[in-house]
């Protein structure tokens, strides 16, 4: 079998497990789909599976940080720029090799900022996503992993 079409059956395969889990669990499958979606724009393999979750979870920690700091200066109508100065964090710490894959930094942002600047104190549902992006960038590796396998030879 050719690695695309066994990528395709693992990778429909898993994102359906991925899915009643999430549902089980309580975490949003989307995020977790986001976050395989930077492990694979990543280059995939341990390195794209490191650079995303590092670089996505960084991005969740800025605008967490941001938001947290709009509300305490009283003033969340200002997250326009609060959003411009994380966008700069994001794309300045690409220069450490580790957050280097800027996109899973910006999307990092987006699923916490999501919320908004009071969406943040809702921390159970702020770490259910980033665990789903986390999960998600492992199910990445797995289903490459596994539609490896299906193109070995017996």
């Amino acid at each position: 079998m050719d690695m695309l079409t066994a990528l395709a059956i693992s990778v429909a395969i898993l994102l359906t497990v991925w899915a009643k889990v999430s549902a089980m669990t309580g975490m949003a499958w989307f995020v977790g789909a986001i976050g395989w979606a930077c492990y694979s724009a990543a280059g995939g393999k341990m390195g794209g599976l490191t650079k995303a979750i590092a670089a996505g979870v960084a991005g969740m920690i800025w605008v967490g940080v941001a938001e947290i700091t709009l509300l305490m200066t009283g003033h969340p109508e200002w997250e326009w720029l609060a959003l411009g100065v994380v966008a700069f964090l994001v794309v300045i710490e690409a220069k450490l090799p580790l957050l280097s894959f800027i996109p899973a930094g910006l999307c990092g942002i987006a699923v916490i900022g999501a919320g908004g600047p009071v969406g943040v104190f809702d921390l159970v549902t702020n770490i259910k996503l980033g665990f789903a992006f986390v999960f998600g960038a492992v199910v990445g590796f797995i289903a490459e992993w596994a539609g490896g396998m299906l193109t070995k030879k017996a």
